[in-house]
């Protein structure tokens, strides 16, 4: 008999499999699983509320050597939120993108885990998707190993009007900015560092609202870093550029 086993995690993606079938993955505290859900395309399939992402959900799989399957599962959070609003979708779809590209380059998948989820409830309850995505963008660059020095110069070591430079990967002075170049200005990148150190614990709707009405983008060099650093062109956050 097939083990069964209990489980939390987060429904990120599914892809058709088979005739009545999906594979659903779902983002755990022990890394991502690819599941079999079945029933799926029946019009009175109690499975088929499995299949809209994301979906937080505590589930029970039928253990396999090849792939396993999802046999029954109870929903904790819908994001309905999330759902039903065209701006938070998109957001959504880019937030799922990197989480899918960068899962296999996580050391420490329960905090990634735990991170994601806390970005997912924040974007579901906000007014402010856009920041929580740049929030979710920043703090990511740790998780990934390819996270800017922030503290001090890295030409001469010292911590005052510091510029993030994207090209070397971290904060120069205005001093030696002229030789080094930068990308961000003070404002920029006390914003930048300031949502790079926060707790998420500390992040909350006001704080949103506050960083929101600061009126600083980051988006564009955001994604500079991570074509930089890591090679990463964002197919979604094109399209978002194009629509918001």
């Amino acid at each position: 008999m097939k083990p069964i086993l209990k489980n939390n995690g987060v429904i990120i993606k599914t892809k058709d499999y088979k005739d009545n079938s999906k594979i659903i993955t779902i983002l755990t505290e022990d890394g991502m699983l690819d599941l079999i859900l079945r029933g799926t395309n029946s019009m009175n399939s109690g499975n088929k509320k499995y299949t809209v992402t994301p979906s937080f959900v505590e589930f029970l799989m039928s253990k396999s050597n090849t792939i396993s399957t999802f046999t029954e599962g109870f929903i904790l959070d819908n994001f309905n939120n999330i759902k039903l609003d065209n701006n938070k979708s998109l957001i959504n779809m880019a937030i799922i993108e990197k989480i899918v590209t960068f899962s296999t380059h996580i050391d420490n998948p329960k905090q990634f885990y735990e991170f994601c989820l806390v970005i997912f409830k924040l974007l579901d309850s906000t007014n402010y998707p856009n920041i929580v995505l740049n929030l979710f963008e920043i703090k990511l660059l740790y998780l990934i190993g390819i996270a800017p020095i922030l503290n001090y110069c890295l030409r001469c070591n010292s911590n005052e009007n510091l510029l993030l430079s994207i090209n070397n990967g971290g904060t120069v002075c205005s001093k030696c900015s002229y030789q080094l170049g930068y990308d961000l200005n003070l404002n920029e990148t006390e914003l930048f560092k300031y949502l790079y150190l926060i707790k998420l614990d500390k992040v909350d709707e006001e704080f949103l609202k506050i960083i929101n009405n600061l009126n600083i983008k980051l988006d564009d060099m955001i994604d500079k870093y991570y074509e930089k650093h890591i090679d990463f062109y964002s197919k979604t956050k094109k399209i978002i550029k194009k629509v918001l």
